[in-house]
């Protein structure tokens, strides 16, 4: 049986520039970093890393131009809060959002940002303190 998601690894072909929009717009330092590997530990000790396949890994990874199959779901505190200060920094990076953050029947309240390397965040205020999806019934 899973446990938990501990980490997330995704590919970039600029991990510089991925890396610099990650920590502004979540306000998290990389652990480690540099030009082909960047490694982030979340506050609840979850990672997501960021790294061009280089070497043995260009075998089994590819960039892709447009990872559209894919969505990445992280909790923030206040969602309109975090909503304000990402569109602060438009003029500092290319990025899209699908709109202002919406209410949803289940009970959370997100919207969709595009990152500069076309990935998919969902970004989710919770209703719950852990941050967490919880169970409606």
């Amino acid at each position: 049986m899973i446990k938990a998601l501990s980490h997330l690894v995704i590919t970039s072909s600029d991990v510089i520039n991925i890396s610099r929009f990650f920590t502004a717009v979540f306000e998290v330092e990389a652990h480690f970093a540099n030009e082909d590997f960047a490694d982030f530990v979340l506050p609840d000790k979850s990672r997501v890393a960021f790294f061009r396949p280089v070497g043995k890994a260009k075998d089994y990874f590819e960039l892709i131009d447009n990872p559209a199959q894919v969505s990445y779901g992280v909790t923030v505190e206040n969602v309109d809060q975090f909503y304000e200060q990402l569109m602060n920094l438009k003029s500092e990076f290319s990025f899209e959002v699908s709109g202002e953050p919406k209410d949803h029947p289940w009970g959370e309240k997100s919207f969709l940002l595009i990152d500069p390397d076309k990935n998919r965040w969902e970004i989710t205020q919770s209703p719950s303190k852990d941050g967490h999806l919880v169970n409606l019934d």
